[in-house]
């Protein structure tokens, strides 16, 4: 594999791990002042912002972070593919 999608595709794996930390993360009450904390919800928040305004409001239900690392894999297989 070329080097440069080497690192593009270890950089969209970090990504859905953590949105995929994000989304466990929120089902447990966290102290939001944390830095670990505040380090993925500054990574994952800006990716999930443009999603939930296009996504119908569920509810409680925010599909947001699925969407996110199901267009991520794509883009994934997408840059394998290319290799």
């Amino acid at each position: 594999m070329i080097p440069l999608l080497y690192i593009a595709d270890r950089l969209i794996w970090a990504l859905i791990m953590l949105i995929f930390v994000y989304s466990i993360l929120s089902w447990f009450p966290h102290n939001p002042r944390n830095p670990l904390i505040r380090l993925v919800n500054g990574i994952v928040e800006p990716l999930l912002h443009p999603i939930r305004v296009i996504l119908p409001s569920m509810g409680p239900l925010d599909l947001s972070p699925l969407v996110a690392m199901l267009v991520l894999w794509l883009l994934r297989s997408l840059l394998s593919g290319a290799a």
